[in-house]
């Protein structure tokens, strides 16, 4: 059941947890009823989802092809370190913008907002903090691999909520990294086992040749906008005249 809480005005609600909660560690986690939820909710959008992906794939496309080209033209080998490092950061840069859209979209659709697949690029003007929220994520994952690797997969996991907290919540890049990985320590059996059966739903796209994606991706969002929505809490705006709900971050119901 989620609880609403009113704020200041009387046309802002918030839906599920909350911050405060959430870093006290005071939220449960019921994974097979997060799953049931999860897998039913992605059926409502499904198609929506997935043209957001194919979206999302069909632009890491035309960048590969990019940057091929471009060491062509330069005479430059693809797998030269200091040229592949660039276009990792570039791909960085413009991706977080993009990922963030996506996992927004899971957001909003756990509260019953409307998703459509433009919304991937909803945060583009918000892309120079996104990036920065990645750019300090990513490295904090690399620092982890060359610790015998469990440390970098557990930083994996424990920032995966960096990129919402930051457009939804409005924190800094290093406070949200600071509070996804407080607030999974809580819980960190829950998501390690949850990431792990994600991890083979992902496997087992890779060797359908991507036929399984049309499912896991859509059920993978839906989840973790469920778990944002619990564990956190939505900020919306509600309209009383119309019962319509909106936040900045969060797209038209």
């Amino acid at each position: 059941m989620l609880r609403f809480k009113a704020l200041q005005e009387k046309k802002r609600l918030v839906l599920g947890g909350s911050l405060e909660h959430a870093l006290a560690g005071e939220y449960k986690i019921d994974l097979r009823a997060l799953l049931k939820e999860g897998w039913a909710l992605s059926n409502t959008n499904r198609w929506v989802m997935v043209q957001a992906v194919l979206l999302l794939v069909s632009l890491t496309i035309v960048g590969v092809l990019a940057y091929l080209k471009l060491a062509e033209i330069k005479g430059i080998e693809p797998t030269d370190p200091q040229f592949l490092m660039l276009a990792e950061l570039g791909w960085i840069i413009l991706s977080a913008p993009l990922f963030t859209g996506l996992i927004m979209m899971g957001i909003n659709n756990s509260v019953g907002g409307i998703c459509k697949p433009e919304q991937l690029f909803h945060f583009l003007p918000r892309t120079l903090v996104l990036a920065l929220t990645a750019l300090m994520s990513g490295l904090l994952v690399e620092l982890g691999m060359m610790l015998f690797i469990l440390p970098g997969l557990y930083l994996m996991v424990a920032t995966s909520f960096s990129l919402p907290l930051v457009v939804e919540k409005g924190l800094t890049p290093a406070k949200a990294i600071f509070v996804s990985i407080r607030v999974i320590n809580h819980k960190w059996r829950e998501f390690l086992l949850l990431y792990c059966l994600f991890g083979c739903l992902f496997f087992l796209s890779i060797i359908t040749f991507g036929l399984a994606l049309f499912w896991v991706a859509p059920f993978y969002y839906a989840v973790k906008g469920l778990l944002y929505r619990d564990i956190f809490g939505i900020t919306v705006r509600v309209d009383i005249s119309t019962g319509v709900q909106h936040d900045e971050s969060v797209f038209h119901a």
